[in-house]
């Protein structure tokens, strides 16, 4: 226990560290107070009662006499805004909706009658490779009725009972959970929040071998085992507390905008991130699952940091190379496919891509697992949970082999 306390005061809890918390606290509720200021705009608005109403009045399953009624109203405030600003001005008319909530209310609705459809027939231009649509995966389940054996009518048939088991789409107020799962948007996690962890994690192992109390830890009792464990127990608390720090400030943030928490019940498909996720949940329930995740991916990365410091020799070198996996991983999303279908694990199941949650569980991304299909979620939570055994087990063995000097 005095080992632990000790490192604890080492990665967090010192003055310096607590001061650089509350900043960072301070920095993620104003972020998501920016993020959701559009809605202080529309909220200003006379009309603003009348979109609740609205949006109230038609949660639910599609009413196709308001699809009809909010698609037109719609393209005509589309046509006129293009007629005065021109076609590519998206921006613009976003800002416009939130000056018109009346207006953003069938806009949204038009919208939603979209992804109804979407749901029954796909998008268009249909992708031969990837079918979406709950007739187009019939047709397919059809074309392959010879072939139940095979991988490829599995992960259809998965894909169809995934899809008829989530049922329609509905209508709902999310502003609030759009504005929160911002949180989870990968240029906050990967470029803020997994670049702080490797910050407070940096000194786990350096710090002692800058301040040359290496050798004498090393030839005290409990200079191997006993420390390493402190360490990782210092090291899974410490991030612990970041993670919720991160998405306390944004959850204030948000709240302090919007003022509700309205649509937590709705199903998770209401979110744009999650419109193809195979978990059948609540917006809430995302947000709880997204939040594990997040802190769950957290700690393999923490490890990481952790066995890169047992190795190094600064602070700096391990701050440092952590910077450089994480812009390595995050351009990865960005290479040829010719190149992805080569080293796709390491794309697909890098530190960076196993933070992004919304990536993780928000498709239909299935792999091929000795003839059965393998959700991502599942292939993921497999990957992580050996990243850290391994990383674990190196940072053991790369303290049990220092020497004395």
């Amino acid at each position: 226990m005095k080992l632990f306390k000790y490192e604890m005061k080492k990665l967090l809890l010192n003055r310096n560290r607590l001061i650089l918390l509350a900043v960072m606290f301070v920095i993620f509720t104003l972020m998501s107070l920016l993020t959701s200021s559009v809605v202080f705009e529309m909220r200003g608005s006379g009309d603003y009662r009348e979109y609740l109403a609205l949006v109230a009045e038609h949660s639910g399953t599609l009413n196709h006499e308001q699809l009809a009624e909010s698609k037109q109203i719609s393209e005509a405030a589309r046509a006129s805004h293009e007629a005065e600003y021109g076609k590519d001005q998206n921006d613009l008319f976003n800002a416009y909706l939130f000056r018109n909530p009346v207006m953003k209310f069938h806009h949204d609705y038009a919208n939603f009658g979209e992804r109804v459809h979407e749901y029954w027939n796909g998008s268009e231009p249909r992708d031969k490779s990837d079918i979406r649509g709950v007739y187009p995966l019939e047709e397919k389940l059809e074309t392959l009725k010879y072939q139940q054996d095979s991988y490829e009518y599995r992960y259809y048939q998965k894909r169809l009972e995934t899809e008829l088991s989530q049922g329609e789409p509905v209508f709902a107020d999310k502003q609030f959970w759009s504005n929160f799962f911002a949180a989870f948007d990968i240029t906050r996690v990967v470029f803020l929040f997994l670049i702080m962890l490797a910050f407070f994690m940096a000194p786990v192992f350096t710090r002692e071998t800058e301040n040359d109390m290496n050798g004498i830890i090393l030839c005290s009792l409990k200079g191997r085992r006993e420390i390493v464990t402190a360490k990782l127990l210092s090291v899974c608390s410490t991030i612990a507390v970041l993670t919720t720090m991160y998405f306390a400030g944004n959850f204030i943030g948000a709240f302090a905008v919007n003022g509700n928490i309205a649509g937590f019940d709705a199903p998770a498909r209401c979110l744009e991130a999650f419109r193809e996720t195979a978990i059948g949940t609540t917006v809430g329930g995302m947000a709880f699952i997204g939040i594990l995740w997040t802190t769950f991916a957290a700690l393999v990365f923490g490890l990481f940091v952790c066995l890169i410091s047992a190795y190094a020799k600064s602070r700096t070198s391990v701050f440092g190379l952590s910077i450089v996996f994480i812009l390595t991983f995050s351009m990865m999303g960005f290479l040829p496919d010719g190149i992805h279908s080569m080293i796709w694990p390491l794309i697909d199941f890098n530190f960076v891509t196993l933070s992004l949650c919304g990536i993780i569980f928000g498709g239909s991304t299935m792999y091929n697992f000795l003839g059965m299909p393998l959700s991502y979620g599942m292939a993921a939570f497999i990957v992580c949970i050996a990243l850290s055994a391994i990383t674990i087990l190196l940072t053991y063995l790369a303290q049990m082999k220092r020497s004395v000097t």
